[in-house]
């Protein structure tokens, strides 16, 4: 009895090693589908930092729309703003957060003047098989590497994009802090927080 108690353990411990290792090839699918899609559009920009990158922001926008979790993580980045914002004020600021996480990734892209790129397996099993770490090891034309991170979640049969680092800049918690900063000098003025921060991240 014992030996088979022993022997049921190990082939559900296999079992759930085998379901959250491929729960984590979807996610790193989805990834890699969206970064062959985002490559397509930045040809034009290469080496082009200071071109004008309206264009681009828009086919990102298209090609990102059901891949990212956009309210998901404004609403994150509100923090505890989020429980006193009134409906109109988290429709404004989801507008706004979205944009300027489009700006900062095609930017940040198009830095990176991509040449190749790479997804590399996690050592490690996440303990959630909803919940999955996909990096990427990305080089770039001059031959330096970058990695990002991308945090998937899979929500309804479908994995979405919650987070992503980039070169060891954290958007979400990055964010998260700039907003809280602009909110405190508000004095409780959200409304006007969110129009400060639009301001402020509209200059870069």
């Amino acid at each position: 009895m014992k030996i088979k108690n022993i022997l049921c353990s190990f082939l559900l411990s296999l079992s759930l090693s085998t379901s959250v290792m491929a729960s984590w090839q979807e996610a790193a699918i989805e990834v890699d589908k969206t970064i062959e899609q985002m490559l397509s559009k930045l040809s034009p920009y290469r080496g082009h930092v200071d071109a004008d990158l309206e264009p681009l922001y828009q086919e990102l926008e298209l090609i990102t729309n059901d891949k990212v979790d956009y309210p998901y993580i404004a609403k994150k980045v509100m923090g505890k703003y989020f429980r006193t914002a009134t409906d109109q004020q988290k429709i404004d600021f989801a507008i706004v957060f979205k944009r300027t996480l489009l700006k900062t990734y095609g930017k940040t892209l198009v830095s990176f003047n991509i040449d190749n790129y790479e997804l590399v397996k996690p050592r490690r099993e996440s303990p959630k098989p909803d919940k999955q770490k996909v990096v990427v090891k990305v080089i770039s034309s001059d031959g330096k590497s970058y990695s990002m991170v991308n945090y998937m979640l899979k929500k309804a049969g479908k994995w979405q994009l919650v987070n992503v680092v980039l070169d060891g800049f954290n958007l979400r918690v990055t964010f998260k802090n700039q907003f809280a900063k602009v909110a405190q000098k508000s004095k409780g003025d959200l409304g006007l927080a969110i129009q400060e921060w639009a301001d402020l991240m509209g200059k870069k």
